[in-house]
């Protein structure tokens, strides 16, 4: 997968739109982890730390893979290998960046100066990247309040989220979604 994105000029474009002119083989493949992982993937979590992003990107994905010695377990890995395996799209990762390029998202990476750093507590299960709309020095200001919905929310759930979200907001609270 990583070959395949390595050299997509029309990514490398679009990664420019979300306020990246630079990147980096590890950026691009903290970014096609975000894709292929559930948020919170602490198995990914640990291999992207023990090996960096881009060489767990080739390992996950490289068909036969010999496991090497890592601190997460064993079946843990290749129960996610199978997951992320699934998940692996160049074209699904050229979406997630186009998408966000297209609602005027930003990538935020860990290492950024925007990057709360309270964050970095969750370890492995940190989030790998974010994609912020609006002012990103809010992700540095508090009170933070985080709203967690689902995918399929219902026509109730989705007006009772935005008059909390609107409610909290207007007392000052920085609201952050998942994005679900």
């Amino acid at each position: 997968m990583m070959g395949a994105l390595s050299g997509d000029e029309g990514l490398t474009a679009a990664l420019a739109g979300v306020g990246r002119s630079e990147i980096t083989d590890e950026d691009l493949a903290r970014v096609a982890w975000s894709v292929i992982t559930e948020p919170g993937d602490g198995v990914a979590g640990v291999l992207i730390a023990e090996l960096g992003a881009a060489e767990a990107l080739r390992f996950a994905l490289r068909p036969g893979s010999t496991l090497p010695a890592l601190t997460a377990d064993r079946r843990a890995l290749r129960e996610g290998m199978r997951r992320w395996r699934a998940r692996a799209d160049p074209l699904a990762v050229r979406a997630a960046v186009t998408g966000a390029q297209h609602v005027g998202a930003r990538l935020i990476l860990p290492g950024d100066a925007s990057w709360p750093e309270q964050l970095d507590d969750l370890g492995a299960h940190r989030p790998l990247v974010l994609w912020v709309r609006g002012d990103v020095a809010l992700l540095r200001r508090g009170p933070r309040v985080a709203m967690v919905g689902a995918r399929a929310a219902s026509g109730y759930g989705e007006l009772l989220a935005a008059e909390f979200a609107g409610d909290l907001a207007a007392s000052g609270a920085v609201v952050v979604s998942g994005g679900a």
